[in-house]
């Protein structure tokens, strides 16, 4: 996929919750091709030649295109005579936690 690269994708701010909440496919995609739905990946984790050469995996989001069209816009394009598209786009994204300052509390 991206491995090594993670640094260069654009970020995206979540909460720990919100990261955490998210489905994690690392070996594969996710179903159902919703556009604006997210998920996390462990990019790398299943490359055993690339760990083997000192690479290590990273978490990164993707998230399929928002802007692409919904289930219903396609069945109406589909009733106009218009070609829908085939694919959608994936985003990727480097994700960023942000904790609040009360989150993180000191164990002395």
């Amino acid at each position: 996929m991206i491995k090594g690269n993670i640094a260069k994708l654009p970020k995206l701010r979540l909460t720990l919750r919100e990261f955490n909440e998210l489905l994690e496919y690392s070996a594969s995609y996710p179903t159902g091709t919703r556009p604006g739905k997210r998920w996390k990946r462990l990019d790398g984790a299943h490359d055993h030649g690339f760990i083997r050469s000192g690479g290590k995996p990273a978490w990164m989001i993707g998230e399929y295109d928002p802007t692409a069209p919904s289930d219903d816009e396609i069945d109406a394009m589909k009733k106009r005579g218009e070609t829908p598209p085939k694919d959608i786009k994936i985003n990727w994204y480097r994700p960023v936690i942000a904790l609040k300052a009360a989150d993180c509390v000191r164990h002395d």
